[in-house]
C-alpha cells in the first residue's frame, strides 16, 4: 500500500536489461505489472518509453512485470520474446516475467487494481503512488520530492 517499503521483485525471470536483485537507494521507480492478453497493456508501453528516456538522468528506472503461465520457464521467455518483439520493439527499460504469478498477487492482491496497473517507489525504496491518474505528473512529484 502507499507509504510500505516496496515488496521484492527478486523472484522474477528477466527479459530485456539485466537482473535487479534490490532497489537501489537515491532512485525512483516505476515498475507495471502487465500482461501479454490485454491490449491496454501493449498501448501504455510508449509512455513508459517515453518517461524512461526523459528522465533517466534525473534517476528514474522504468521496469516491466509480465505475468505469463506457461508450461516451463524456457517456453514462456520465447513466447515473451516474440511478443515483445512484435508489440514493442523498441522498448529502452527493464522487463521481468512472473512465470507463477507469485510477484503479481504478492504486489497487485493488497490494491485490488488490475493490470496494467503502475507503482511509483520514492528514493527510499517506498510505495509513493499506485495507478496514479497521470503518471507522468505522479513521477515528477516523487523525483522532485514532493
Amino acid at each position: 500500500m502507499r507509504g510500505d517499503l516496496a515488496p521484492s521483485i527478486s523472484d522474477v525471470h528477466w527479459v530485456l536489461g539485466g537482473p535487479l536483485d534490490t532497489f537501489q537507494p537515491d532512485k525512483v521507480y516505476i515498475l507495471v505489472f502487465l500482461t501479454t492478453s490485454f491490449r491496454g497493456c501493449v498501448e501504455i508501453m510508449p509512455d513508459l518509453v517515453q518517461l524512461q528516456e526523459k528522465y533517466r538522468e534525473s534517476g528514474l528506472e522504468v521496469i516491466g512485470v509480465v505475468y505469463k503461465s506457461s508450461a516451463s520457464a524456457a517456453e514462456g521467455r520465447v513466447y515473451l520474446d516474440a511478443w515483445l518483439n512484435q508489440h514493442c520493439a523498441k522498448l529502452n527499460f527493464r522487463v521481468a516475467v512472473d512465470f507463477t504469478g507469485q510477484i503479481l498477487r504478492l504486489w497487485m492482491d493488497p490494491t485490488h487494481c488490475a493490470v496494467p496497473t503502475s507503482f511509483i517507489l520514492d528514493r527510499g525504496g517506498k510505495v509513493a503512488s499506485i495507478d496514479p491518474m497521470n503518471l507522468g505528473d505522479a513521477v515528477l512529484k516523487v523525483l522532485d520530492g514532493s
